[in-house]
């Protein structure tokens, strides 16, 4: 595997200075050569940091929901062995070991390379996107950098590298969530608090984090910087979409839900976990840009294996969905703000709603049972409970 990622990282600094250097007379091909290992070293950093954060997701997945502490060495869920440093290389370690416990040799789930590598490559996309551009790409943002020659080189301010690691750090608690959804379990209390504050609070104390106003209609002039209203009202509105989108959705993700009259019911404890999951996307993106992204979210969900969701879960498959949905509309956010057809600030209202109806139809698409059947092992589970 290490060598299949040298030769990839190899062949992108030849190819790409070869075919630049045939198509601009300015340089030549080995002016070319220290800018794209540049582009190596930055996109496997930030893959390296992302599947980092993806292995202790992992450790956070299935730790918390047992109430169990999330610290300590890691060790095999079979024999109970605590594994070595080099064991616990997000993706070499596991390929390294060939899928199997170091001491007991029984199979260790490929589930975790998996979502090491979905995080990684999530974290290392917005890292990209942000570095080369000074989080220009995002709108609303003053453009002081981009390239526009084949000698590009990243730049990086002290307020962008802050935008970047608050989007890192909003799409890891994304993946948290989904992951321990994914697994069949309640999100833990401590788990959506922290996730919660984590998004919301860093907006309401630094307003810039906010990049979009909350407000229907804005000057393209509008500036995020000093606007603590604007902060709040981010907030609020994306939990009150939050809702909004979740009632939506309730037919075919948890059918049977009523928090007035059964609130400690099981369809009710999704409800509420659905919420959660909203909110966070909410908060990150605006009220306005989440109802597309819950759209790309249903989607992404539909073509999830079903070898990494407990059951026939719908919710864990819009789960899954959520935080790859969220860092698309991240990375391209300020090319998708500009798009006519893409809900977003001083977008036409029947745009807007034509992307909430979508949110009202394709949700059973994330139903791989009979809906009968669906509401059937829905009331057994609160029945049980």
């Amino acid at each position: 595997m290490l060598l299949t990622a040298l030769v990839i990282a190899v062949s992108y600094v030849v190819v790409m200075a070869t075919w630049q250097s045939a198509n601009d007379r300015l340089v030549q091909f080995t002016d070319l050569i220290p800018p794209r290992i540049a582009d190596v070293m930055i996109a496997g950093w930030a893959f390296f940091i992302g599947s980092s954060i993806g292995s202790f997701l992992n450790v956070v997945a299935w730790r918390m929901p047992r109430g169990m502490s999330i610290n300590g060495r890691s060790h095999c869920p079979r024999c109970d062995n605590g594994l070595q440093w080099y064991d616990n290389l997000p993706v070499f370690g596991w390929l390294a070991l060939g899928g199997r416990c170091r001491f007991c040799r029984l199979p260790i789930s490929p589930r975790y390379p998996i979502v090491e590598a979905t995080v990684g490559l999530c974290v290392m996309w917005m890292v990209v996107r942000g570095v080369y551009s000074d989080a220009s790409h995002l709108p609303f943002w003053p453009k002081r950098y981009g390239y526009s020659t084949s000698l590009w080189m990243p730049y990086l301010s002290n307020d962008s590298l802050a935008m970047i690691t608050y989007h890192v750090t909003g799409i890891a608690c994304l993946w948290a969530l989904a992951l321990v959804r994914a697994d069949g379990s309640r999100l833990p209390r401590q788990l959506m608090y922290w996730c919660l504050a984590v998004v919301a609070v860093p907006m309401l104390v630094v307003p810039y984090f906010a990049v979009m106003p909350w407000t229907v209609r804005e000057s393209d002039l509008w500036s995020p910087n000093g606007q603590y209203l604007n902060a709040a009202m981010r907030v609020l509105t994306g939990g009150a979409m939050a809702v909004m989108l979740a009632r939506m959705m309730v037919k075919y993700l948890c059918p049977t839900a009523d928090p007035k009259l059964n609130p400690l019911g099981e369809s009710t404890e999704r409800l509420i976990d659905l919420i959660v999951l909203l909110a966070v996307a909410a908060i990150l993106v605006g009220w306005q840009a989440v109802i597309p992204v819950a759209v790309v979210a249903i989607l992404i969900g539909a073509a999830v294996p079903a070898m990494f969701i407990h059951g026939a879960d719908p919710l864990a498959r819009f789960a899954l969905g959520l935080p790859i949905a969220t860092t698309l509309q991240i990375a391209y956010w300020g090319w998708l703000h500009r798009w006519e057809y893409w809900p977003s600030v001083n977008t036409h209202a029947g745009i807007t709603l034509a992307w909430a109806a979508a949110i009202l139809l394709l949700p059973r698409l994330l139903v791989t049972a009979p809906r009968s059947r669906a509401i059937e092992l829905d009331r057994d589970q609160a029945e049980s409970d």
